[in-house]
């Protein structure tokens, strides 16, 4: 029993002298103080117990905590960097797609120029302008 007087008393915020009176008490029974009069809060209870007697315990269910709210951060983190990353790769498969269709039609365009350039040198041909030009007609 002299755990729980002085748990209580701690709790009370007794002093030790009267702690001592309270111990010895005397023919009419325990001598009440002040501080004994007040009953204490269940919380205030539960949290001194929690902080002075399994401090060990307490800190550990607060890094769970904070480990385990920083796990859910990481996460959610990881989660909008991967969604960015995909669509960045989407818009990069698109260009790569605008970039070829371009590279098509330069290289088209680039061999009609050919075409052309070598039909008037080596054949000597011309282009058509309206006054050379003839309709023929069926």
């Amino acid at each position: 029993m002299p755990l729980i007087r002085d748990h209580a008393a701690l709790c009370l915020g007794l002093r030790k002298k009267d702690k001592m009176l309270i111990d010895r008490g005397n023919k009419q029974g325990p001598i009440k103080t002040k501080a004994m009069d007040k009953k204490p809060s269940l919380a205030k209870e539960i949290f001194a117990d929690l902080l002075l007697t399994h401090w060990f315990l307490s800190s550990l269910v607060v890094f769970f905590i904070a480990s385990a709210m920083l796990q859910a951060r990481t996460s959610h983190e990881t989660r909008r960097a991967v969604v960015k990353w995909q669509s960045l790769r989407e818009e990069s498969q698109q260009q790569q797609i605008i970039w070829q269709a371009l590279r098509l039609e330069m290289s088209s365009l680039t061999e009609a120029d050919r075409i052309s350039r070598l039909a008037k040198k080596q054949l000597n041909m011309i282009e058509v302008t309206s006054e050379r030009e003839k309709i023929i007609s069926l």
